[in-house]
């Protein structure tokens, strides 16, 4: 009971941290997913991929639910979550098949590679936080730097599990000149499809090694089940809450959560 809870609990903090901040919720169940997959005896050698595969899965329903709540208010914008989703979904499909999904991904591997995309987004967004208070939004940006985006956003994604948004967001604002909040609400819908698709396709993984619980390819969801629901829960909170906070907020609070997450995966590492 105790465990399921714990999954639970960090649905809801997913849910409220991917409306809030439009980088999906696996910024939170990449901390939770490895130590359930070692409680259920998920062999050592593919807590990565199974981690990264999960969280892909509750990441969809975050972004899902809090994109819903942005189309409420009139703050979506097919044109460029189209146009980003596209090249995510290519690299992202390519980077599993020929590197998540293999023995070459380890664990420690995942680690580093998490701990190195976290450190220089969080250099990037604290930098730029001040930024926010005198930012001024241009229209300068064309369809192939948005792919750009897209396919960086892809790859992280399928290599750490956390959705993609922590490129968007940065690339989009900082690169793009675009609000913070549109450039949020952009990723969650890219998030969202982006996810969808990594999920069917690691729905049709055979695993390396034999796994005794119940599972469909790399997807278990008497894991995932309680994520979602804690997310359904929050998630359109989540984007109420952006609302009222200052752009440079939401960065700083941004910055907050990378911090935990690079010393939770420094302490795994070591």
């Amino acid at each position: 009971m105790d465990f399921y809870f714990l999954l639970f609990l960090a649905g809801l903090i997913g849910g409220l941290i991917s409306g809030l901040l439009g980088v999906g919720g696996g910024i939170v169940y990449i901390l939770i997913l490895p130590i359930a997959f070692h409680f259920i005896g998920i062999p050592y050698e593919e807590i990565a991929q199974f981690t990264i595969a999960n969280s892909l899965f509750g990441t969809f329903f975050a972004g899902l639910f809090a994109t819903y709540s942005h189309i409420k208010h009139g703050e979506f914008y097919p044109k460029q979550i189209l146009i980003i989703s596209i090249s995510s979904i290519i690299a992202g499909l390519l980077s599993l098949h020929f590197i998540v999904n293999t023995p070459f991904y380890s664990k420690e591997l995942f680690n580093v590679i998490v701990i190195f995309l976290l450190a220089a987004m969080l250099l990037s967004t604290l930098f730029n936080a001040k930024k926010q208070l005198d930012f001024k939004e241009k229209n300068e940006r064309t369809k192939r730097l948005l792919s750009f985006t897209g396919a960086s956003a892809g790859l992280t994604a399928s290599l750490t599990g956390l959705g993609g948004g922590i490129i968007i967001i940065p690339f989009l604002n900082q690169g793009f000149k675009m609000g913070v909040k549109k450039a949020k609400a952009i990723s969650l819908g890219v998030i969202t499809i982006t996810s969808l698709s990594m999920v069917i396709f690691n729905l049709f993984q055979v695993p390396m090694q034999t796994i005794e619980a119940p599972h469909t390819g790399y997807i278990l969801f008497q894991v995932t089940g309680p994520l979602i629901i804690g997310t359904l829960l929050t998630a359109r909170w989540g984007v109420r809450l952006s609302r009222k906070m200052k752009a440079s907020s939401v960065s700083y609070l941004f910055s907050i959560f990378i911090v935990l997450v690079i010393i939770k995966k420094v302490i795994e590492l070591l």
